[in-house]
């Protein structure tokens, strides 16, 4: 049998074109009628009225959507209603793909075999990244092992709602748990790119998930390319929240996406944590501060770290700090392909972790831990110091799913060491460096006009931070907060 192998950076960004339109936040609900008013009753050649093309409304988050003209981009700007304007931006796959094979034997399909007087299911010959999560030391550098976990709390009744490219919902690996899938970018249902099904693989699949006995709601926000925007990636996130709380069920977002830090997004994800769901998300894949990404930096998300399951170092493309709550396993994940039954993909990437600990936080709603409690369980079990080149204040925490036994025991000839097996290479991302919202010089405020509508004759052109989005911030009163617009 071969493997199909993807080596593929895991983590979605916001690239540097920007579609069409901008998406308003207000600072509190139930407020958008109110500043339409306001809007309406001035002299004006055209309203926002018209041009919204989508209200977002959950938790404590309510915004708006829409192709607005400079001018009444410049009227928001100054309704005190108005928290935050961004333009709606392009977010993409990021990052290069190779393909290889190589031969395998039948053998080494994982098989599994419940054991029920030592009170822990096994699962023999597994995937390395779940033998990682069952065991406290390290794994061997080449050798088959097993994977321990709790048969009766395997995510049953809970819901992963996978934002990505899709989900190919009838492979068998899924058991039928796929139950419902939607697009917000338009086209056809299911995946194209193999990124969401690779994903929702590592979460729930038979083989290769941690929750398998957990449900997936497929929600695509990127197309065939990998490209979407920031407003199909909010509508998501709102559509999980209702569904979650209509539904009366236990709920988890995986969002294996991001981009430099965004306080629109880091909004919403908020909301939604408040709302009851947990959110999990990729930490990124530039080997920079995951201080300064989005959702990573988000209050109440869980951000998720990848390291190396041979070596038992940080992978080099993660990203890093102490917005970081657990690491797990990144480098040459095995799950479900896109367009194969029976040829797993292999990629790797902090994408890869995240599905990870959206298994293990859907085990732990399944045992009756409460969601706010379950980025403090995860901390609580999790091995401290098992990573050996943890940098930059991230937590040297690697993810355990809490199972009460020893380690099986292994020669230490067996152990990885650089002096027999050699350094081992892994994916290399490009380093993103720039500025986030909450730290951008004072140099880059204007004063906006309604006097002018010459194409951005007050809007400085030069500042571009490095994913090539242009940010402009409106001067403010003094102790008052600045909006602030990426584009």
């Amino acid at each position: 049998m071969r493997f199909f192998n993807i080596m593929m950076s895991g983590t979605v960004l916001m690239s540097s074109m920007a579609s069409a339109g901008f998406f308003v936040q207000l600072k509190t609900p139930a407020t958008l009628e109110k500043l339409l008013a306001q809007d309406d009753s001035l002299k004006a050649s055209s309203h926002v009225r018209p041009f919204i093309q989508k209200v977002f409304s959950f938790g404590d988050f309510e915004g708006f959507s829409g192709n607005f003209s400079k001018l009444m981009v410049r009227r928001l700007i100054k309704n005190d209603l108005v928290k935050n304007i961004v333009r709606d931006t392009t977010v993409n796959v990021f990052g290069t793909i190779s393909h290889d094979y190589r031969e395998v034997s039948d053998t080494e399909l994982t098989t599994f075999q419940a054991d029920p007087w030592d009170g822990f299911g096994t699962q023999t010959m597994a995937p390395r990244h779940l033998a990682s999560l069952s065991r406290q030391g390290s794994l061997p550098f080449n050798e088959t092992v097993n994977y321990y976990y709790d048969p009766k709390h395997q995510g049953q009744d809970v819901t992963v709602y996978v934002i990505d490219t899709g989900v190919f919902k009838d492979h068998p690996e899924f058991g039928g748990r796929v139950l419902e899938q939607k697009t917000f970018v338009g086209g056809d249902v299911g995946d194209n790119n193999g990124h969401g099904t690779h994903v929702a693989g590592v979460v729930a699949s038979r083989t290769f998930g941690v929750a398998k006995k957990a449900n997936i709601v497929d929600l695509k926000v990127l197309d065939p390319r990998g490209s979407g925007s920031l407003t199909n990636v909010l509508a998501a996130i709102e559509y999980a929240c209702k569904r979650r709380a209509e539904s009366n069920t236990k709920g988890i977002i995986n969002l294996s996406l991001g981009s430099l830090k965004n306080n629109v997004l880091n909004a919403a994800i908020e909301a939604a944590s408040h709302s009851g769901m947990v959110i999990v998300a990729a930490a990124g894949n530039f080997a920079s501060d995951s201080c300064r990404a989005s959702p990573a930096s988000a209050e109440g998300v869980i951000s998720v770290g990848a390291f190396d399951d041979k070596t038992d170092e940080m992978a080099s493309f993660t990203n890093h700090g102490p917005c970081i709550d657990v690491l797990a396993s990144g480098v040459d994940v095995f799950s479900v392909s896109h367009n194969e039954l029976e040829i797993p993909a292999v990629m790797s990437g902090t994408s890869m972790s995240a599905p990870a600990i959206s298994g293990l936080a859907a085990v732990l709603l399944s045992q009756g831990v409460e969601p706010r409690e379950i980025k403090g369980k995860l901390i609580e079990y999790s091995r401290c110091n098992r990573i050996k080149n943890t940098i930059h204040k991230t937590p040297n925490r690697a993810a355990f799913n809490g199972v009460n036994r020893d380690d099986d025991e292994y020669p230490q000839s067996s152990m990885y060491n650089p002096s027999i097996h050699g350094i081992q290479a892994q994916p290399v991302y490009s380093k993103v460096e720039g500025q986030s919202q909450d730290n951008m010089s004072s140099d880059t405020v204007f004063a906006a006009s309604e006097d002018s509508d010459s194409d951005r004759d007050d809007i400085p052109q030069e500042f571009d931070v490095p994913d090539g989005q242009y940010l402009y911030r409106r001067e403010q009163p003094a102790g008052s907060s600045s909006k602030l617009i990426w584009v």
